[in-house]
């Protein structure tokens, strides 16, 4: 090739102009060899004919082959189930003696100086000697998205007719009873562990266990599906009756339909916790904290002890842990919209997955007793994050003129505008509000590390997830320079009538001091979370 080329190239030389003359001992062609680089390329390897799966008896021999082309030396490397087997380095791999532990999947990978090539799997059966079934390719594990369809599959020997039962989590599936088990439209309690028994007339074999993974998809937020499936166990654990019960189509009207007052007063959504048996108020109970999270469950909690106080301190009936109510408004999906509501006397949480926005809001918390108290033998002091920041910040706006507000504040019902029995108009006229108090940006560095202190206290309630993208939105630059904080009063939370309030372009936070009502000699706490927003999940605009 090299001299053809020189060839080639001096013959130009000659025709053209001569070469050389020139004394320097030396040719054009010369000079055109030294500018050339050889390279010796190598073809890729290629698979000619991929290996044939095959089953054979017990104690005979298995030959599996593969025809390769490419360039160079050709190395060979032989898997089972993906694992490389030692000394299995040919174009062929041969077992003396098949037994039942040699049955499964083979590969072969193909290499050379150029890169590499794996071949299709074959299925390796060993058929036992008995005629019992043996499992040749295990079901795969696999993520899954929801909504989307999946198939899990087995590969058997053995004599005869062969029946199978496939189970999730140990449990068999009713119905699932071919080689293949598909899921049409997988859902989060989909998710878990498959495996299948098989029979026959000479004995059993089960498979390895395969697991949907739906985390691993990536397709929903892990928090939304943990509420999903959370709910879906709650609501198994329930009657027809009370299923319809809790169950109830979306609209903002039947989100509206929640109060600061005990239930007594004002009638709820959904089921009442008090009237569940104890293992329904469990599933109840893993629900609330798969979504509000450890946090915002704790709170949960002791609010509800706090009215089992009141009832114990002057209450009554009304009052009580037992009197406070969950609903689903929407169908719970993995996907889809559908709000969590959990409402009581100074408790409601409006809990969106999947809308426009996620976010708890309309959130009421009221507590009275106003700080920490014992029930039950145990001490609680529920909102005493809230309390004490809200304490913090009053007293450091005392010292700016413009966060002082006019007037008074009696009660809070609502936030904004509201008023009466039921939440009133969505969206809100936040814009009626003329009197803002001091920017933020006015404060000094302390201070306006109290204003952020005030809010996570607020959205630090919630699933981490959540509270992340919430304070994203709230503590970003631009929302910060447009958001005020105010009080009215004196500025401090121990005196009836005081008042204070963080104001957003989302965001919206009052907290009330207010006489008590039970415990008439003290004062208690009215506060409110709303998002412009996300309330109800976005539905209000």
């Amino acid at each position: 090739m090299i001299n053809r080329l020189y060839a080639s190239l001096l013959a130009a030389c000659l025709f053209l102009a001569g070469c050389g003359g020139d004394g320097s001992g030396g040719s054009s062609a010369d000079a055109a060899m030294d500018s050339i680089t050889v390279t010796s390329t190598v073809a890729a390897p290629g698979i000619a004919a991929q290996p044939v799966g095959l089953t054979v008896a017990a104690g005979r021999a298995a030959v599996l082959s593969v025809s390769a082309t490419g360039g160079g030396t050709l190395a060979y490397q032989w898997r089972k189930d993906g694992i490389a087997i030692d000394g299995a380095t040919l174009a062929r791999y041969g077992i003396a003696a098949a037994s039942g532990g040699d049955a499964g999947s083979y590969d072969v990978v193909v290499s050379n100086s150029a890169g590499s090539v794996t071949s299709a799997a074959a299925i390796l059966g060993v058929a036992s000697s008995s005629g019992a079934p043996a499992i040749v390719a295990q079901p795969a594990s696999q993520p899954v998205a929801p909504g989307a369809s999946v198939t899990l599959t087995v590969s058997v020997t053995g004599s005869g007719s062969m029946a199978y039962q496939w189970r999730h989590d140990g449990a068999a599936i009713a119905g699932s009873t071919a080689v293949s088990y598909t899921i049409a439209a997988a859902r989060l309690p989909d998710a878990g562990t498959y495996d299948v028994v098989v029979t026959n007339a000479h004995g059993v074999a089960t498979s390895a266990a395969a697991t949907l993974d739906f985390t691993a998809a990536g397709a929903a937020s892990t928090h939304a599906l943990a509420a999903y499936t959370a709910a879906m166990a709650f609501y198994r654990t329930l009657s027809a009756g009370q299923q319809a019960s809790v169950q109830l189509p979306w609209s903002l009207d039947a989100a509206r339909r929640w109060s600061n007052l005990p239930a007594a007063m004002v009638a709820r959504n959904g089921l009442q916790l008090g009237a569940l048996n104890t293992g329904q108020q469990a599933a109840a109970a893993a629900l609330i904290k798969a979504a509000l999270g450890d946090t915002g469950s704790a709170l949960q909690l002791g609010m509800q002890a706090a009215d089992d106080y009141l009832a114990a301190n002057g209450g009554a009936s009304t009052y009580g842990s037992g009197n406070f109510y969950l609903a689903f408004l929407g169908a719970p999906s993995s996907t889809g919209f559908w709000m969590l509501q959990l409402s009581g006397h100074h408790l409601t949480w409006n809990l969106a997955f999947n809308g426009s926005y996620s976010a708890p809001t309309p959130l009421f918390l009221g507590i009275g007793p106003k700080a920490a108290f014992v029930q039950g033998g145990v001490s609680y002091d529920p909102m005493l994050a809230q309390r004490s920041a809200m304490a913090d910040l009053g007293a450091a706006l005392v010292n700016y003129p413009a966060a002082k507000l006019g007037g008074t504040y009696a009660d809070l019902l609502f936030g904004a505008n509201g008023s009466g029995g039921i939440d009133a108009g969505c969206p809100r006229a936040y814009d009626s509000v003329t009197a803002h108090g001091a920017l933020y940006s006015s404060l000094s560095a302390n201070d306006q590390a109290l204003a952020q202190a005030a809010i996570r206290a607020y959205v630090n309630t919630q699933a981490t997830a959540n509270a992340n993208t919430l304070l994203g939105a709230y503590l970003g630059s631009t929302a910060l320079a447009q958001t005020y904080v105010a009080y009215a009063g004196t500025g401090s939370v121990t005196v009836d009538g005081n008042y204070l309030r963080i104001e957003g372009p989302r965001l919206w936070i009052e907290f009330s001091v207010q006489r008590g009502v039970i415990l008439s000699s003290d004062i208690h706490y009215h506060t409110i979370w709303r998002d412009k927003f996300a309330d109800y999940g976005g539905k209000c605009g």
